[in-house]
C-alpha cells in the first residue's frame, strides 16, 4: 500500500479528522465508478437482494469484512480495535473504498481497557494479555463444572452472578461470596445488605463502572459502522435484525459454559441434563424474538447463528440428530415463522448436514460455507437457499494471484448460475492474506458471469 495512503490513517486520531477522511474516500469512489455513492447504494442493494432471495443479479455480489485484516493492510497494530476505535474505523473504511465490495461483514472487536478493568480469562486480545499483533483468541474452558446441571436450572440468573462471571472476569471473583439471591426478597434482602459493605465489594462496584464508562466511551468512539459503510455506497446485508436465538444451543453451552471438553463427557454421563439445559437457552432465546418489521423492503435476519462444534468432524449423525439439531431447528423454525430469513455459518466440513438444511423451508435460509466443497453444496442445494463463501485462506495467503483468479472465476460460472450465491472468503480472519490476492477476488465478481 503506498506510504502516503498509510500516513493519513495514521493521522485520524479525532472524529472530526475521520469525518474528514470518509469525505476523501467518498470522493476516491465516486471519482472511480463515476457515479454517486447513493447511486452505488441502491445498485449493490439490489444486487445483494437478488441473491439472498435466489434471483440472479446483475452479476455475483461480493462481501468484504474483517477486524484485523484492514489494520495490517495500512500498517497499524492490530491492538488499535481494540484500543484505538477511531484509527481501526479509519483503515476499515481504507479498505472500502481501495477494494469496493459490495457490502462489509465484521466489524470491530470490543473495548480493550475495559476487558483489562473486568480481568476477562474467557478471551485474550491484542495489547491486552496478547502482543500488539497477535489476533484476538478464546479460551475454552469448564466455566460451568459437571455437578452444577442442576443449579443451573434451577436458577439460571444466580448461576450466572455467584458462579458464572467470577470465572470469566477476575474482577468480580467476590460475587461468589454473595448469599443466594433467588430468595432474598423483603427482609431478607434488607439483612444481605451488609455483605455489600465490604472493601472487596466496593472494588467489584468501582471496576464494573469503570468498564461501563471504558465500553461506553469504546462505543461512542466507534459511532455507527452502517451509516459510515452508507456513506460509502455500501448497504447492510440486511435491514432488520429480530434478536433471539445467538446460534445453536449446543454450541453455546459448549462455548460459554461447559467447553469443548466438558460438553462431549456431558454427553454420554449426562445426556438428559445437557438437553434440559439447551432446552432452557432456546426457549429464552425464542421468547426474545420480535416478527419482522412488514415496513422494511428487502430480507430481514434473524436466527441461524454459526455451527461451531457441529460440523462433520466433531458430531456424529446421532449426536447432531440428538443434541445438536432439534433445539436449533426449533428456534429457526420460528424465526421463519416471524417473517425472517435465518443466516447460517456453517463452519468446518458440513456435507454431512445438508440433508437438515433441506428441512428448512425453502427460500427462507442462507447459508455460508467455510471447508465444505461449494460446488457440492450448489448442486444439492442451490434449488432451495441461497449460498454464500468460499474463497479459502490458504490460497489467498499462499496462493498466486492467477491462481485466486482462476478459483472465484469457477465459483462465479458453477455456483453463480441460476443465482442465489454471494462469494465471500472462508473467513474474516485473512489478515494473513495478500492484498494483491484479495484484491483479485474482489475484481473476479466484475470480470466474470456465470
Amino acid at each position: 500500500m503506498a506510504t502516503s495512503v498509510v500516513a493519513d490513517v495514521s493521522r485520524v486520531t479525532t472524529q472530526e479528522a475521520y469525518q474528514e477522511h470518509l469525505k476523501k474516500l467518498k470522493d476516491q469512489i465516486e471519482k472511480k465508478n463515476k457515479k454517486p455513492v447513493e447511486q452505488l447504494f441502491k445498485e449493490k442493494q439490489k444486487r445483494l437482494w437478488d441473491a439472498m432471495t435466489m434471483k440472479e443479479p446483475d452479476r455475483v455480489p461480493i462481501i468484504l469484512g474483517s477486524t484485523f485484516f484492514p489494520l495490517k493492510y495500512v500498517g497499524l497494530p492490530y491492538s488499535s480495535a481494540f484500543y484505538d476505535p477511531i484509527r481501526w474505523k479509519a483503515a476499515y473504511a481504507q479498505m472500502i473504498a481501495d477494494f469496493d465490495p459490495d457490502t462489509w461483514g465484521t466489524g470491530g472487536g470490543q473495548s480493550g481497557a475495559a476487558l483489562d478493568i473486568l480481568e476477562a480469562k474467557n478471551i485474550l486480545w491484542p495489547g491486552g494479555t496478547l502482543p500488539p499483533d497477535v489476533p484476538q483468541q478464546n479460551v475454552d474452558d469448564e466455566y460451568m463444572k459437571e455437578d452444577e446441571y442442576d443449579y443451573f436450572l434451577d436458577d439460571f440468573t444466580d448461576f450466572n452472578i455467584r458462579r458464572y462471571l467470577p470465572r470469566v472476569y477476575g474482577a468480580l471473583a467476590p460475587l461468589t461470596r454473595l448469599p443466594p439471591l433467588g430468595d432474598r426478597g423483603g427482609m431478607g434482602f434488607m439483612g444481605s445488605l451488609n455483605t455489600f459493605a465490604s472493601p472487596e465489594f466496593a472494588k467489584v462496584g468501582e471496576a464494573m463502572r469503570q468498564a461501563g464508562q471504558e465500553q461506553a466511551k469504546f462505543r461512542q468512539a466507534m459511532g455507527n459502522l452502517p451509516a459510515d459503510m452508507a456513506v460509502l455506497g455500501l448497504p447492510p446485508l440486511s435491514d432488520g435484525f429480530g434478536g433471539g436465538p445467538g446460534g445453536p444451543a449446543f454450541d453455546q453451552m459448549a462455548n460459554t459454559f461447559r467447553g469443548w471438553k466438558g460438553i462431549i463427557t456431558d454427553m454420554y454421563r449426562r445426556p438428559d441434563k445437557l438437553i434440559a439445559a439447551m432446552e432452557k437457552i432456546n426457549k429464552g432465546a425464542m421468547a426474545r424474538i420480535t416478527p419482522a418489521d412488514p415496513n422494511k423492503k428487502g430480507p430481514q435476519f434473524s436466527g441461524g447463528g454459526a455451527i461451531h462444534r457441529g460440523s462433520d468432524r466433531f458430531l456424529s449423525k446421532k449426536q447432531w440428530e440428538t443434541f445438536y439439531w432439534p433445539t436449533w431447528k426449533k428456534s429457526m423454525m420460528k424465526s421463519i415463522e416471524l417473517g425472517y430469513m435465518v443466516n447460517i455459518f456453517a463452519e468446518g466440513f458440513c456435507e454431512g448436514r445438508f440433508e437438515y438444511f433441506l428441512e428448512l423451508p425453502k427460500g427462507k435460509v442462507m447459508i455460508r460455507f467455510t471447508d465444505t466443497n461449494m460446488f457440492k453444496a450448489k448442486e444439492v442445494l442451490g434449488d432451495h437457499c441461497s449460498l454464500m463463501g468460499s474463497v479459502p485462506l490458504t490460497l489467498l495467503q499462499m496462493g498466486s494471484p492467477s491462481e485466486v483468479d482462476e478459483y472465484c472465476k469457477k465459483l462465479i460460472q458453477v455456483c453463480g448460475k441460476g443465482g442465489g450465491y454471494i462469494l465471500r472468503s472462508d473467513t474474516d480472519f485473512i489478515q494473513e492474506a495478500k492484498p494483491e490476492n484479495v484484491k483479485v477476488m474482489l475484481d473476479s465478481v466484475k470480470k466474470y458471469r456465470p
